[in-house]
């Protein structure tokens, strides 16, 4: 049975890719989701996604409107800071990208948002997933500035290159990657200053802020008071909360034992 939409219906489906279109260029976000949610539904009820033999005699006009509406979703998900939105709208688009290439033109937006796609894997410290997905590229497509960047970022976590994760911000091929590096620099602050707890009982403010890497002194607090880090009388150190305390004598008052955790986590991330 060959699977087909009237021409009433791609018409309806075309004014709603419109609205929906209209609306993401002024970035109302709010009629976006509510535009996304009635042109999913219109798609959905029409049923025309190809299956067996009947994929290469497909109209693909359907398929180009339903892969430039999960594009738009994904977007938006990221506007609306929804990372699992996000994901849900990446699952979807995969089929678009891989399993109808031979049927539709490559899409414009499939390098970026399969990028940030890796971003996101990497972000939540989701290797093994981040690494399956690098095989779905041959590797001449591994050095797209938009698959690029995410595998350089990986590259310097298994290192331990905090500081060039840092200055990555300063150079990223969209504005959206910055979303996915702010989670990432912030797990890594969360890890050094686990550490940081174990190691010492107390820490001078600006070793904090160096290891941290926080310059901005109201950012440091507002990191501090989260983990429940607090001011001594004298203004000049983070002592830690009571059940990280040590004793004196089991005080380590060397950075070694930071540097060996984090170390040791980094072999243990490769090794799985």
């Amino acid at each position: 049975h060959k699977l087909k939409m009237s021409d009433r219906n791609l018409k309806k489906a075309t004014e709603l890719y419109r609205d929906l279109e209209n609306a993401w260029n002024i970035k109302d976000l709010q009629d976006v989701g509510n535009l996304l949610s009635k042109l999913k539904v219109h798609l959905l009820n029409l049923s025309f996604l190809p299956t067996g033999s009947n994929v290469a005699e497909m109209d693909d006009r359907p398929l180009l409107i339903a892969r430039s509406m999960l594009e738009i979703g994904a977007f938006w998900s990221l506007e609306c800071r929804d990372v699992f939105s996000f994901e849900r709208y990446i699952a979807q688009l995969k089929s678009y990208y891989f399993d109808y290439a031979g049927i539709l033109k490559e899409s414009d937006y499939k390098y970026p948002i399969l990028g940030l796609n890796l971003m996101r894997l990497l972000a939540q410290n989701r290797l093994a997933e981040f690494h399956t997905e690098l095989e779905l590229f041959p590797p001449d497509q591994l050095r797209n500035i938009y698959l690029k960047k995410p595998v350089s970022l990986e590259q310097f976590l298994m290192e331990g290159n905090y500081h060039k994760i840092f200055l990555s911000k300063e150079d990223i091929p969209d504005p959206y990657y910055a979303l996915f590096i702010n989670i990432l620099i912030d797990t890594i602050r969360g890890e050094i200053a686990c550490c940081a707890e174990k190691a010492y009982t107390q820490i001078l403010i600006p070793e904090a802020q160096r290891l941290l890497m926080i310059d901005n002194i109201e950012d440091l607090r507002a990191f501090v008071g989260r983990r429940g880090w607090n001011l001594d009388s004298t203004q000049q150190y983070y002592s830690f909360s009571s059940e990280d305390l040590k004793p004196e004598n089991e005080m380590i008052k060397s950075p070694t034992l930071i540097a060996q955790c984090l170390s040791y986590a980094r072999e243990l991330e490769k090794i799985v």
